[in-house]
């Protein structure tokens, strides 16, 4: 199974309605696509856009085939587009309904070493210890060409749980920080994209068997 994920940026005044219709509808198109997930970003995103959009695909997709069909919808000015390999995960809740999905893409820094991108990946998979609200998660590496190198993904029950207890924790900031702070000398991380919105089921625990939207 091959995974893939894309934020999508909308030109001005480009239909939200039109897009969601055409994103199912046009989704037959590419080759060996097992399921299709998408939501509207939500306010307070940031380096992110309009859209979340996840693909599973069935065996090795053609090279282009996602881009290509993500960038051709109606409305869409620009498609971030990245393959990635799940490394480490877990679940709390599976089957979780109505709740949020959070993708968080980050750069690692070309000049950082091997030892601090594995103990920042290490920190990463710890966090759901610290933090019940964290419901699923899975931590994946980027595989296609891509400005990023990291998938780490959540889910949540509300969106107070993402912006309150996972944003504010002592040890995101007293320990993950570190990674992701200029001014402290285990820097690694040099850019990021934050982006969340609703889920309507669980991205992380269900079969890729089928189409559908969030």
């Amino acid at each position: 199974m091959q995974f893939e994920t894309a934020q999508l940026y909308l030109e001005d005044g480009a239909s939200q309605d039109t897009l969601e219709r055409e994103l199912d509808a046009r989704a037959h198109s590419l080759p060996g696509l097992r399921r299709i997930v998408f939501g509207r970003n939500m306010e307070g995103c940031w380096g992110a856009g309009d859209y979340t959009v996840d693909l599973h695909i069935e065996g090795n997709a053609r090279d282009g085939a996602a881009t290509a069909y993500l960038t051709q919808l109606p409305g869409v000015s620009r498609a971030d587009h990245l393959v990635y390999r799940p490394i480490n995960g877990g679940q709390r809740a599976a089957g979780l309904q109505n709740g949020v999905w959070r993708t968080l893409l980050f750069r690692v820094r070309p000049e950082a070493c091997s030892e601090h991108v594995a103990a920042l990946e290490r920190d990463l998979l710890r966090m759901p210890a610290y933090m019940p609200t964290i419901r699923n998660w899975q931590l994946s590496r980027v595989t296609s060409g891509s400005e990023w190198t990291h998938v780490w993904q959540q889910e949540f029950v509300c969106v107070e749980d993402l912006q309150g207890e996972y944003l504010t924790h002592p040890f995101h900031w007293g320990w993950v920080d570190r990674w992701f702070d200029p001014e402290f000398p285990e820097w690694t991380v040099e850019a990021i994209s934050h982006a969340f919105c609703p889920l309507e089921s669980s991205l992380l625990t269900l079969p890729a068997i089928t189409h559908g939207s969030i």
